[in-house]
């Protein structure tokens, strides 16, 4: 099933039935049982609970409002810079580290959501509510990102030290000079994720367009849904689907390409198995799962979890109710 097929059209219609779709996609991401190698709701890492992604999720809901309630009061401008993606990712980072303990726990939900949000407050906004008037929205957004966005997305980086954006050959988020060598190159928010596409899953959707998200998550997590009628398991097999299909980029970060792909290979081993809706592939979920916990985080397909939470995002945005 392609999306152009589902005919999707937006079904919320007020800045607070963005709110209740935001804060839901992050909630359900993080409940589905059982993602192998995330912390979820029977698995805690050793220094980063369950409850500290629901203190993050709490805490990161009025940035979340305050961005799109100035987006959709702000008069029509013809450039979409004034959304300033780059000071939302700060403001919201030092938001989520204040109010819990765990670490890192939500930037990559942060980064995924900021777009996808800004996208459907403009459309709440025009009243345009198709899908093709979604894709165009997060297009404008992601194109007219300025050099202020880059460097304060740098600096919310910074502040949860999870790895930067992948190796890049110039503008290293480590580099004490990276931030005016950004602003002496004029690197926008756009260039610096087309410069790290091939090393970062999150930074390759901003490149493309969220081509995974909403081209292949998004009307696979629907059609889950619609067989199964199980937000669990429409989550945890959009999950291993996501993840057979793309290896992990921290994963590739933390223990190489080659742990990458022996998870990828193992998670279309299960999805041939249909995924956590038979017996034989809920086993075998099980068994990866706890193959990746034995190595505490360092096998954490934790970027494939990001990109889980911007797909039920679109799916709660265009329908999906459990």
């Amino acid at each position: 099933m392609s999306v152009k097929e589902t005919n999707l059209i937006l079904s919320i219609t007020s800045i607070d039935d963005l709110m209740r779709c935001i804060n839901l996609a992050s909630l359900l991401e993080l409940s589905g049982w059982p993602k192998p190698g995330n912390v979820h709701r029977t698995k805690d890492f050793e220094d980063t609970r369950f409850e500290h992604f629901l203190s993050g999720i709490a805490a990161i809901q009025p940035n979340f409002r305050r961005f799109c309630t100035k987006i959709f009061d702000t008069p029509h401008k013809e450039n979409y810079s004034f959304i300033e993606m780059g000071f939302f990712f700060r403001e919201t980072v030092e938001q989520m580290m204040s109010w819990q303990s765990g670490g890192n726990v939500l930037l990559g939900h942060i980064l995924i959501l900021a777009p996808l949000t800004a996208a459907v407050t403009l459309c709440l906004k025009f009243n345009a509510n198709k899908l093709s008037d979604f894709k165009y929205y997060l297009n404008k957004i992601i194109e007219e990102s300025t050099v202020e966005d880059a460097i304060n997305l740098y600096e919310a980086i910074r502040l949860c030290n999870p790895g930067g954006l992948g190796k890049i050959n110039k503008y290293d988020i480590n580099n004490e000079n990276a931030l005016k060598e950004l602003r002496n190159d004029k690197i926008t928010l756009k260039k610096i994720f087309d410069l790290s596409k091939d090393n970062d899953l999150i930074s390759s959707e901003y490149s493309s367009g969220f081509k995974i998200i909403v081209n292949e998550g998004l009307p696979y997590l629907l059609q889950m849904y619609k067989v199964f009628e199980d937000p669990n398991i429409a989550t945890v097999n959009t999950f291993l689907k996501i993840l057979s299909d793309h290896p992990d980029s921290l994963i590739i970060r933390k223990s190489g390409v080659d742990s990458a792909h022996f998870v990828s290979e193992f998670a279309h081993k299960i999805m041939q198995e249909g995924g956590i809706s038979s017996q034989k592939g809920l086993e075998l979920t099980i068994e990866l799962d706890r193959k990746l916990q034995e190595k505490k985080g360092k096998m954490n397909p934790g970027t494939t979890a990001d990109l889980v939470a911007g797909i039920l995002f679109c799916a709660l945005i265009f329908g999906l109710r459990i």
